[in-house]
């Protein structure tokens, strides 16, 4: 089982949505995913309980299941869903939480640092950044909640470039489908398959899995492209 953590030291970076939409297209693409929500906020496990109530009259499975859960009890967890053969488990971290935080990062294969291109949001992620050295594990950067086409784009991409983790080539567009996809329980892979903010994330995961296939060894782009081409909807 591999590990995909999502951390932010700052609310509102994008950091659960990203982590939602994400393991659907994991599990599109054939993983069997479990997502860890350790935010107390409990917003990724909002999302599945939504989703449970949607999928109830149709027969359908509530997968990715959501289980909340204290960073303390995280290995216990994480052995429980490796017994179940989960192949990739998604880490939702909560904010503010340092400590917590770094306990969860050592879990990773990759930690993924969302980040707005906004100069607060920029500002914070030192920190986040602190975390991961500390806990000695690769990390990215993901622009997330991108305006279309913003000049704002390219020079926070520079600058998350100067702090040593590579950049995600596809940045996340500030787009309506994922909220309203969340607001029903479903990712955008599902909501508006063949929309642009699902080629966003499909092309994203993509990136995700090349990096935790080569590792540490690797760090530098693999030459995936900055989009893929939409997959149909499944039925």
């Amino acid at each position: 089982m591999q590990t995909l953590v999502f951390l932010s030291q700052k609310g509102g970076s994008g950091k659960t949505t990203l982590a939602v939409h994400t393991a659907v297209a994991a599990q599109e693409d054939g993983a069997r995913v479990v997502i860890i929500d350790t935010d107390i906020q409990e917003s990724a496990t909002t999302w599945g309980t939504a989703r449970k109530k949607a999928r109830k009259n149709t027969g359908e499975a509530a997968i990715p299941e959501v289980a909340p859960v204290a960073a303390a009890e995280l290995d216990d967890v994480m052995a429980a869903a490796r017994h179940d053969a989960m192949t990739l488990c998604i880490i939702d971290t909560a904010p503010h939480a340092a400590p917590d935080a770094t306990r969860v990062a050592k879990k990773a294969d990759l930690v993924v640092i969302p980040c707005r291109p906004t100069a607060f949001d920029l500002a914070a992620v030192d920190s986040a950044v602190n975390i991961v050295t500390a806990a000695g594990k690769p990390a990215v950067f993901v622009l997330s909640a991108c305006p279309f086409r913003a000049l704002e784009i390219a020079e926070t991409r520079a600058a998350l470039e100067a702090k040593g983790f590579p950049v995600a080539p596809v940045p996340i567009t500030d787009r309506r489908a994922f909220a309203r996809a969340i607001a029903t329980g479903r990712a955008v892979t599902e909501f508006e398959g063949e929309g642009k903010a699902a080629e966003e994330i499909r092309a994203l995961w993509h990136w995700f899995k090349e990096r935790m296939k080569h590792g540490k060894s690797k760090n530098k782009d693999h030459g995936v492209s900055r989009v893929h081409e939409p997959r149909k909807r499944r039925a």
